[in-house]
C-alpha cells in the first residue's frame, strides 16, 4: 500500500474510532472529528511525498493507529441517571452497566470493542490484559 493510500486508511480509521468512542455525545464527537482533521491538515502542510519525509510520516502513522485503538477500546462514556427514592435499584441492561448511589446512577456505554479486563490481572503484577477479555454475548450490548 502506498503512502498516500495508508495516510488516508489511518484517517479513516481514526474517524471510525470516534464514532465507536463518542457515539451519543454530540459536543465531544464533532470536538474528536475536528482535532483529527485538523493533524492530518497539519501534517499535509509540514510533510510531503519526499523520501527525506518518510519516517515522520511512518511515525506519524503509527502514533494514529495507536490513537485509534485506545479510543476504541479505552474510552466508556458514563452518563448520569437520575432515579427516585421509591425505584427499585437499577440493575445492568440492554445497554451498558449501571452503578448506584445513593440517588443516581451512572450507565456506562460498554461496546463490542471495549477492552474488558479482570482484576486478577492487575493483581498478579502483568503489565498487559492481553487475552482477560472476558467472553460476553454482545447482542444485548449497542454496537
Amino acid at each position: 500500500m502506498s503512502r498516500p493510500q495508508q495516510v488516508l486508511a489511518s484517517y479513516r480509521s481514526l474517524l471510525r474510532a470516534t464514532r465507536i468512542a463518542f457515539d451519543g455525545d454530540h459536543r465531544v464527537f464533532m470536538a474528536a472529528r475536528q482535532q483529527v482533521r485538523q493533524g492530518y491538515e497539519t501534517g499535509r502542510t509540514e510533510l510531503t511525498s519526499e523520501p527525506e519525509h518518510y519516517d515522520e510520516i511512518d511515525k506519524r502513522l503509527e502514533h494514529a493507529s495507536g490513537v485509534a485503538l485506545l479510543l476504541r477500546s479505552n474510552i466508556v462514556q458514563g452518563q448520569l441517571m437520575h432515579r427516585k427514592a421509591n425505584e427499585e435499584p437499577l440493575s445492568t441492561g440492554d445497554h451498558g452497566i449501571a452503578s448506584q448511589s445513593d440517588e443516581s446512577v451512572y450507565k456506562l456505554r460498554i461496546h463490542k470493542h471495549t477492552e474488558l479486563g479482570d482484576n486478577d490481572a492487575v493483581k498478579g503484577g502483568k503489565t498487559s490484559l492481553a487475552g482477560t477479555a472476558k467472553k460476553i454475548k454482545w447482542s444485548n450490548i449497542d454496537e
